[in-house]
């Protein structure tokens, strides 16, 4: 019996201190509003300039050619600067085409002959720079030339085969039509190209080289969108009859001169041939100022991955030459360098700021200078900061900034450098837990 009752006596007392156990926490979390437990934390922003969380920043060019991108450009003396000459080249003409009879059977005929025909050229009338009617001219180019390497100097620039143009600017030519676009009446202008200008490009080798296409009135900028060539035909089976056969464009680029003076102390993104800038972090393990941190945390403070809210680049806008100003909104991405010793030619990771990038607007680069491009880097930043030497990681250390559409205009992003007033800044939200006192 004894045992038995010594038995109840301690499991009556488990439960009661269990009980009591539950009221206590009942009586904590009660008293959460009071100051049993006072904890305290601190949210601040830190800038960091660039000499303090980066190195050795470098432009690299030559990525993409002009023949990538949806436009071409005309232009002459836009802004006092830019001349640029549209090039197209054809596939051979058609060697037979269906043709309707004098009896009314339709039959394909053989044996064609080429009367005459036109090119239409169309160009985008919300983002071509012209002041009214403008004069262009048509010509049938006299060289052959390379759509991937063509440049205002070279018809051919690719490995072991670099030939110059007769004439600097894709020249000379043989002068076929002129025209008149007025952008009132419509997005197209049409060439009018008699026999004597069809035969030209009969020949497939001929054809192949295709034609250039000049503004003559000065101070204009042109983006063209797409260029034509329009047969008129006669058929042997039907003399009375003429047809349009339409012949494809092969291939369509453009050159223009001079490319862009920037300063060597400017960050460069996109244009065409693409610019990328690339750069080294080299952030530091701890913060040491401004006074107003310090002020509030205690310093030294050191960086930690907990104590990270958000990381962003802030690039400050600074204009470009004015012949390439974005006229349209550019898209800027952050990818890290996976080999920089194979710079130019290293590839690149994942986006760090998402598939499409930040978005720029082009009145950025037109108005006052130094406004503010924000790249968010928290995710990459906080593998920085738990990268150490007891844990080391393989994160790369060199970014780069580029077009997320490589090529995607003539135009380009400019931004301040190193050195400037306006220097790009690495902006840190950070949170910092004071002491927890208990009483």
């Amino acid at each position: 019996m004894a045992t038995r009752v010594k038995r109840s006596v301690v499991v009556g007392l488990l439960f009661l201190g269990s009980g009591s156990l539950m009221a206590c926490r009942e009586d904590l979390t009660s008293s959460l509003g009071g100051d049993l437990i006072p904890v305290s934390a601190v949210t601040v922003e830190g800038r960091l300039p660039f000499s303090e969380f980066a190195e050795d920043l470098q432009v690299w060019e030559g990525y993409g050619t002009a023949v990538q991108l949806p436009t071409a450009i005309v232009a002459r003396d836009y802004e006092g600067l830019l001349d640029a000459h549209t090039l197209v080249s054809w596939f051979g003409y058609p060697t037979s085409a269906s043709v309707r009879d004098t009896l009314g059977s339709t039959r394909t005929d053989t044996v064609l002959t080429f009367v005459g025909g036109k090119v239409v050229a169309r160009f985008d009338t919300l983002s071509s720079v012209v002041d009214g009617p403008t004069t262009l001219a048509l010509g049938a180019l006299e060289t052959e030339w390379d759509p991937g390497s063509v440049t205002w100097t070279l018809a051919v620039d690719s490995v072991g085969d670099r030939r110059p143009w007769p004439e600097e600017g894709a020249g000379p030519v043989m002068p076929l039509s002129t025209a008149e676009w007025d952008p009132a009446a419509g997005d197209s202008v049409v060439f009018e190209i008699d026999s004597v200008g069809v035969a030209l490009w009969a020949d497939t080798a001929t054809a192949k080289r295709g034609a250039r296409l000049d503004a003559v009135t000065e101070g204009v900028r042109l983006d063209l969108r797409s260029v034509s060539l329009s047969l008129i035909t006669r058929p042997s089976i039907n003399p009375d009859t003429l047809v349009n056969l339409t012949v494809s464009a092969r291939s369509r680029t453009f050159v223009y001169d001079p490319p862009p003076d920037v300063s060597e102390e400017s960050i460069i993104v996109g244009g065409v041939p693409a610019r990328r800038t690339v750069f080294s972090m080299s952030l530091p393990r701890e913060l040491d100022g401004p006074p107003e941190l310090c002020a509030k945390v205690g310093c030294p403070l050191a960086l930690k991955p907990k104590s990270l809210i958000s990381a962003s680049l802030i690039l400050r806008t600074h204009a470009p030459p004015a012949a390439f100003q974005p006229t349209d909104s550019l898209r800027l991405d952050v990818r890290p360098v996976l080999e920089p010793s194979r710079l130019p030619k290293s590839p690149l990771g994942f986006s760090l700021v998402g598939p499409l990038g930040v978005v720029v607007p082009p009145g950025h680069f037109a108005g006052e200078a130094g406004l503010d491009v924000v790249l968010p880097l928290g995710a990459y930043v906080e593998q920085l900061l738990a990268d150490t030497s007891e844990a080391p990681t393989d994160v790369p250390r060199t970014l780069a900034l580029l077009s997320s559409f490589e090529p995607l205009s003539l135009y380009f992003a400019s931004f301040y450098g190193p050195g400037s007033p306006y220097a790009p800044e690495l902006r840190l939200i950070l949170t910092v837990g004071g002491e927890v006192g208990i009483r």
